[in-house]
């Protein structure tokens, strides 16, 4: 089981803000120095305390965008190197790809945001070449955000949502998955709907979501606030997998009513209780001449 208490969770958090460098090296420093975390565990909690930590700084550090930009000509000019966006990144303590976005958005002023994007997607299209090398060098060394991360995050997404209906299957539950709820008109809609409901822990289940990310209190709030709570209200209460484990906090907060119960694996078959039905004789005696 990955569930965390504060203690333990706040030793990870003093470890991440307490980090100087860059997200990829403190990633690699986490696993040495809580070698009992899984990596994907200590990977989400990183993840989240940096974006985290983007959006309190981010306002104030495109608001020196001018300054950036300038300070970074300077650097280039007098070194010629091409991890200067790189070393500005480590120094401000923001993601090296949101500096190359502010940078680029303040050099090439008639670009759009779309423009920019596909800029950083593929640095060769940068007229400044020096500049497409320092980008292409932040590109390669952030495990945090951008194109490379964002392919990564959806797969393993996607990997934990087949994972999560081939285990339903063994199970031998029947269910709805999102592609056959939003053909009936349901806009927001949980990863299976069980068309026979089924009992966990005393609890009825009707539906189950599935999360490839650690459960901290922020974002589980966020997450109950935004779908769990509307899953509850249309369908009755369910179950939210954390597949890389959670603060042991939010599985009891009032927020989530009696409408989420926060699990952290698919719940083995002696924990959960179907519905049984009564088949009578006269059946048994059909289905066993038809088989």
């Amino acid at each position: 089981m990955v569930i965390l208490n504060y203690e333990q969770y706040s030793e990870i958090q003093q470890f991440i803000h307490k980090f100087r460098g860059l997200s990829i090296d403190c990633n690699r420093e986490l696993l040495k120095k809580f070698p009992q975390h899984s990596p994907e565990t200590l990977g989400s909690i990183l993840s989240r305390e940096v974006q985290q930590r983007l959006r309190q700084s981010h306002g104030k550090i495109s608001a020196r965008g001018e300054d950036l930009l300038a300070e970074y000509n300077r650097k280039v000019k007098s070194t010629g190197q091409l991890d200067v966006l790189l070393r500005m990144s480590v120094s401000l303590r923001i993601p090296p790809l949101s500096l190359c976005r502010i940078i680029l958005l303040r050099k090439y002023t008639d670009k759009t945001r779309s423009n920019v994007g596909n800029m950083i997607k593929n640095p060769d299209l940068i007229p400044d070449s020096i500049l497409g090398a320092n980008v292409s060098y932040c590109l390669y060394n952030e495990n945090m955000e951008g194109p490379i991360t964002d392919t990564i995050r959806r797969c393993i997404g996607e990997e934990y949502e087949v994972k999560l209906k081939q285990m339903a299957r063994d199970m031998g539950m029947v269910f709805f998955d999102e592609g056959d709820l939003r053909r009936t008109g349901y806009d927001k809609t949980p990863d299976l709907k069980l068309a026979i409901p089924c009992m966990y822990k005393g609890r009825v289940v009707n539906w189950i979501e599935s999360k490839a990310s650690f459960g901290d209190m922020d974002s589980h709030l966020k997450y109950v606030r935004d779908q769990l709570i509307s899953y509850g209200n249309r369908f009755g209460s369910g179950i939210v997998i954390y597949w890389f484990g959670y603060l042991d906090m939010i599985a009891d907060c009032a927020e989530n009513e009696d409408c989420v119960t926060v699990v952290d694996r698919f719940p083995g078959p002696e924990e959960f209780e179907f519905l049984k039905f009564n088949i009578p004789e006269s059946c048994n005696k059909v289905l066993d001449e038809i088989s």
